[in-house]
């Protein structure tokens, strides 16, 4: 008995210890990183002593370039410009680059410390260069390291046995696509001078802008939020692309998705008068005429990105700029209270219920001041107060009851979405008309529950009201 235990006893020890082993080991595999004030320099030389550069992204083509005329240059394309912004990128990172801190003076296997633990092998992305002596240089980028804060990537220069890191800012033009190099025209569309919007494909969908604010035209006809239709125009100014390909004529469109696009967009800009002051401070003016632009979406690029032709041209782009195309929703759009013309921009209100039928017409008077003047605002602009009329007297009401009446038709919005395929029936509770020089909306309570009516827009019915807040403006008419 007394055998046995010390037996255990040792068998136990000698488990532990295996296990502090194997402990060691997997936290040896990378170490961590101790910032230190030297910091060694990967890359040495000037950019001006670069002869050319070989960039090989893990997942996609190398490509080579050359320094030449003080800039770097495609190779067998050096006539094709490239973005300045990139350019400038490569000049810093290839230049006289330091290591951020020294991780390990060797890599050592035993320890799990090999090229493969730290995405060295193969490499994230390879950067060789030769410089016009005839030396060359070849970087080898990992993965990300865990530091959060200040985000860096296991490298190693190939002959080299140093493990170090280098901050990622430094990395990421080593990661970019040849064609991401290639100088292009971003859209710069001036969304306050569109006036028609039209979306065919998986979406469809058409919008006009008029005096009164974007009326939708398909898929069915309703005026639309003035708040949601300026976020829509902000991010349609706001486009813009990753990434030049190349033309149609010299690409294969349905390799990307745009021999049949998802998605055809076609942006009507409206002509317009541009103004401006010559250097001798002449003020001149030129017209410009109306001009169309077509977008077509086509595949993803797996890259939480999308394929696209614009204008003659193929671009891939990212779905955070691009995307929103393909998630629009017609109904999102659509104006939740159908009474928002303001009084300036309104002719006639008219009421229609059981038994009651009123119309007021209502115009813009100027405004007169004590002593019998034409009032006018500080820039000299004349001023003017609102009149309204009932129809078929002759003198003028009183302007603040009918103004108390219509914000509370201005007020009524939806209270819940109607079902999907419910279908108007019977007779209408009460219709509300409002006219103007260029439009006549006509809104109808029709009877949709026990609390509730269905209010249709110009014939189409999305939400139902409280039937309380309809009696309310009924009664309440002046």
């Amino acid at each position: 008995m007394r055998h046995q235990t010390l037996f255990l006893l040792l068998l136990c020890a000698c488990l532990v210890t295996g296990a502090a082993v194997i402990l060691v080991r997997s936290f040896s595999r990378v170490p961590p990183i101790v910032p230190s004030d030297e910091k060694p320099l990967l890359l040495a030389r000037p950019c001006k002593e670069i002869a050319s550069v070989l960039i090989a992204p893990k997942d996609s083509a190398a490509y080579p370039l050359l320094w030449k005329d003080g800039g770097f240059v495609l190779q067998g394309q050096e006539d094709t410009p490239l973005r300045e912004s990139v350019t400038r990128e490569l000049t810093l990172s290839l230049g006289k680059v330091p290591a951020e801190s020294l991780v390990l003076p060797e890599l050592n296997p035993a320890q799990g410390q090999t090229k493969e633990a730290f995405g060295l092998e193969p490499p994230q992305a390879r950067v060789e260069i030769t410089y016009q002596d005839g030396e060359k240089a070849e970087l080898l980028l990992g993965d990300l390291t865990s530091n959060e804060e200040t985000p860096q990537r296991y490298c190693m220069l190939a002959g080299d046995p140093k493990l170090y890191t280098m901050l990622e800012a430094d990395c990421e033009v080593f990661f970019h696509e040849m064609e991401y190099l290639r100088d292009f025209a971003q859209p710069g569309i001036d969304a306050s001078l569109l006036d028609r919007i039209d979306v065919t494909g998986s979406v469809v969908w058409s919008a006009v802008y008029t005096p009164s604010g974007w009326q939708m035209e398909a898929p069915f006809a309703y005026p639309l939020s003035v708040q949601r239709m300026d976020a829509l125009l902000n991010r349609i100014e706001s486009m813009g692309f990753e990434a030049y390909l190349g033309s149609p004529e010299a690409l294969d469109l349905a390799a990307y998705g745009l021999d049949t696009p998802e998605l055809a967009v076609r942006l009507t800009q409206a002509a317009t008068v541009i103004s401006g002051e010559t250097e001798d401070g002449r003020q001149v003016s030129f017209p410009v005429a109306e001009r169309e632009y077509t977008l077509h979406l086509g595949a993803e690029t797996g890259k939480s990105g999308v394929y696209l032709l614009w204008e003659g041209k193929v671009y891939k782009a990212s779905n955070f700029l691009l995307g929103f195309w393909k998630t629009l929703n017609p109904r999102d759009l659509v104006l939740l209270n159908p009474v928002n013309l303001q009084v300036n921009n309104l002719d006639e209100v008219r009421l229609a219920a059981p038994e009651i039928s009123k119309a007021y017409e209502v115009r813009m008077v100027e405004s007169v001041t004590e002593n019998n003047q034409i009032a006018t605002d500080e820039y000299g602009q004349t001023l003017y107060d609102m009149a309204v009329r009932r129809a078929g007297e002759n003198g003028d009401m009183d302007t603040e009851a009918f103004a108390a009446w219509y914000r509370k038709l201005a007020a009524l919005s939806g209270d819940g979405t109607l079902p999907e395929g419910f279908a108007l029936s019977g007779e209408s509770r009460a219709t509300i008309t409002l006219t103007n020089s260029h439009l006549t909306r006509t809104i109808d309570f029709y009877p949709f529950d026990a609390l509730h009516d269905a209010m249709a827009v110009d014939g189409v019915a999305l939400f139902y009201v409280q039937k309380e807040r309809v009696d309310q403006i009924i009664a309440s008419a002046p």
